[in-house]
């Protein structure tokens, strides 16, 4: 269960990461073509951001979830 759970976290960190290189991609294009206007009508900046931030976000969870499973298979092996 718990194992599941984390798995569910990792897709969606890796879900956010690719949606991150998504709209990076397209941020950059619009730029170099020059349609700052396009980019500023789609909000690419703010959304790139909170995209990283939701990625930090789950990538800690992730983190405590597997801290917290090694501490309970730890105090299942003793």
């Amino acid at each position: 269960m718990m194992r599941e759970l984390i798995r569910s976290y990792e897709h969606s960190r890796d879900l956010a990461k690719d949606r991150i290189r998504q709209l990076t991609k397209e941020r950059n294009m619009l730029r170099k073509n020059g349609d700052t206007a396009r980019i500023a009508e789609l909000d690419l900046e703010r959304r790139i951001r909170l995209l990283y931030m939701e990625h930090g976000e789950l990538a800690c969870i992730v983190s405590h979830l597997n801290g917290y499973a090694r501490r309970v298979e730890e105090r299942g092996n003793t």
